[in-house]
């Protein structure tokens, strides 16, 4: 047997590479690795196979070596004890082109019941409840992953892993009909290869959740990904107008029939002093385009200075990173292009398609577009930027890459590009999907889970938060408003939910959550008719009985925000068993237990939440308020 043996920190591996566990000192925790989940395999790992370990050997005192046959190709993987943490890398031969493999594989506490946290969407908790399944997934996009990391909790001890090389990755988590469950990240090639060592860190921490996200937290601001809201009001004086605000979208869509000024005043004097108001208008490559048979929305220059002298924030639907062909050359340069030199197909409404563009070109039209087409916005949004996770670029004729393709670390950064670009003259930028990668970029992203608990398979936590609450907004992806009920509850794979139009829900976890409500007041917007990409329009108007109900769950949750919105969310923790009522603490001490279920749970009603400081922002019968 072979071991290292630390203070806080031991490692331990049979001379056969077979049993590599590490153990927690302090807690008494000893994780083993899942051998079944240390895998390899092409394309998306839906079909891979399980490597062999065939040989361990001490490098150094702090260092183990452990060398799997994947297929005839051997790998290694090096543990190092580094301080407070175990940096494991990922060394493989220069003949293992095409090849994607775990980094390390998953860990199951030795003789004690586990859950394991991952980061989709604002986070979930899972026990292993549940059908059994299998899922590979990228980073962002709705059901990938919003940071990368995986927590495992026993009942003793718990352990993070995160990926520090984070570009070439997928995740792949699941459980087997004997109810054993994993999680893990693989590593993927890099312009058809392994080029270069992949990293992983392990964090041995105590078993909660609050414990998983504040050592993450720690090492993120320590990397220097991290900019408080402190230091971004600083650079940027404009946020503090984020804070308090309504999230308010109204429609993709130009509605003749509304007055979108009238229809802001109407919000002010409602008792929204701030709101953040989007689209204003579409900035687009190619403008004139149709959604359910609608043009899409444009609000004159008159309007939006209207809008902003109520004290509200206007911006435009950034959506550059697909555009539509229009046939001229211009446009067909500044397309992605695949491997095998195709542009390629994505969006499509209608019968208009839309084809990825190269994120080298997104940065100089963001530039020029905030000098002349969205020079009135005082906030940038950009559609899909974050979510759509990167990739390579195999055109050879684009000037800021002529004559190679690029891979996807080069094109993050040309990503970044183009949300920095959205920061001129001290704008606010979101985008969907919360994404970490962009952390010093975007100061909202969204799309979040709604809270369903108890017999649940994943239970919805505020992980994002935990970590970015005093740095990013969390809010909801805006078709899911308080009010829109159109897009239902989407279930993915029947482990969670996500959907709008559940104000008493939507406004109690945004309390928890410490976030800005959001509604869909007035305008026009576009959905899918079921039948391929046909398309229809629905409207909301102001009066709308469901905007009313909505914006009465707002009101309050607008006035929490801005009291809290900027501090740190230091404490997170289940009341029931069944999850439904929760709490959690914020920096300046105000505390929001929130019930999700239509029971009363001591003085908080169902579907309510009650505050224990910080009182004097709520008004409305719904909660009952104590100091």
């Amino acid at each position: 047997m072979l071991a290292i043996d630390g203070d806080l920190i031991g490692l331990t591996c049979d001379e056969s590479g077979a049993g590599l566990s590490l153990v927690d000192r302090r807690r008494r925790t000893r994780w083993v690795i899942d051998d079944q989940t240390v895998v390899f395999g092409n394309s998306r790992m839906e079909a891979h196979e399980v490597a062999v370990p065939i040989g361990a050997r001490l490098l150094a005192d702090d260092t183990l070596a452990v060398t799997y046959d994947a297929g005839g190709i051997k790998i290694e993987y090096e543990y190092q004890v580094v301080g407070d943490f175990v940096e494991v890398r990922l060394l493989v031969p220069e003949v293992s082109d095409g090849l994607r493999i775990a980094l390390p594989g998953s860990f199951a506490p030795d003789g004690e019941r586990s859950k394991l946290i991952l980061p989709i969407m604002q986070g979930m908790l899972w026990d292993g409840r549940g059908e059994p399944v299998s899922i590979v997934c990228k980073e962002a996009v709705h059901r990938g992953f919003s940071m990368p990391l995986i927590g495992y909790l026993a009942e003793r001890g718990g352990l993070l892993f995160t990926a520090e090389t984070r570009d070439d990755l997928l995740w792949w988590y699941g459980k087997d009909s004997t109810g054993r469950k994993w999680a893990t990240s693989i590593q993927t090639p890099s312009l058809g290869s392994l080029r270069y060592p992949r990293i992983g860190r392990l964090y041995l921490t105590e078993p909660s959740i609050n414990a998983i996200a504040k050592t993450y937290r720690r090492k993120v601001i320590a990397q220097g990904r991290f900019l408080s809201w402190e230091e971004k009001i600083a650079q940027r004086p404009g946020l503090e107008r984020l804070f308090g605000a309504l999230m308010c979208f109204i429609g993709y869509c130009r509605d003749d029939e509304v007055d979108y000024v009238t229809g802001c005043a109407r919000l002010k004097q409602y008792g929204f002093d701030r709101a953040l108001v989007y689209p204003a208008r579409f900035n687009i490559y190619k403008d004139g385009i149709l959604m359910g048979g609608e043009p899409a929305i444009s609000l004159t220059t008159d309007e939006v200075e209207a809008i902003r002298a109520l004290g509200y924030d206007v911006a435009p639907w950034t959506w550059i990173n697909e555009a539509l062909d229009d046939g001229s050359e211009k446009v067909r340069r500044m397309y992605r292009r695949g491997p095998d030199g195709e542009i390629i197909p994505h969006w499509a409404i209608d019968d208009q398609q839309w084809y990825l563009v190269c994120s080298t070109f997104m940065e100089e039209y963001q530039k020029q577009a905030v000098r002349t087409k969205i020079a009135d916005c005082t906030w940038a949004h950009f559609d899909v930027l974050a979510c759509n996770t990167v990739g390579e670029r195999y055109a050879l004729d684009h000037p800021n890459h002529l004559g190679r393709p690029i891979p996807r670390s080069n094109d993050r950064e040309w990503v970044r590009k183009a949300l920095l670009a959205g920061q001129a003259d001290g704008r606010a930028v979101s985008s969907e999907n919360f994404n970490d990668a962009y952390s010093l970029e975007c100061d909202l992203m969204s799309v979040k889970a709604l809270p369903r608990y108890g017999s649940a398979p994943f239970w919805p936590i505020p992980l994002t938060m935990l970590v970015y609450h005093d740095s990013i907004i969390h809010s909801w992806w805006e078709m899911h408003s308080y009010n829109n009920h159109w897009r239902g509850a989407n279930r993915w794979p029947h482990f969670f939910e996500y959907g709008g139009g559940e104000p008493r829900l939507q406004s109690a976890l945004d309390a928890l959550m410490g976030c800005p409500p959001d509604v869909f007041p007035f305008g026009s917007q576009y959905g899918y008719a079921g039948r391929g990409r046909e398309t229809f329009v629905f409207k909301y108007r102001f009066d709308d009985p469901e905007v009313q109900v909505a914006l009465a769950h707002a009101l309050p949750v607008a006035r929490l925000h801005r009291r809290i919105g900027k501090q740190e969310m230091v404490h997170f923790d289940f009341l029931s068993d069944d999850g439904y009522v929760q709490e959690t603490a914020f920096a300046d001490g105000t505390r929001v237990v929130a019930n999700f279920s239509r029971d009363v749970y001591g003085n908080t009603p169902g579907f309510g939440y009650l505050l224990t400081r910080g009182v004097d922002c709520i008004q409305g019968e719904r909660w009952k308020v104590t100091d």
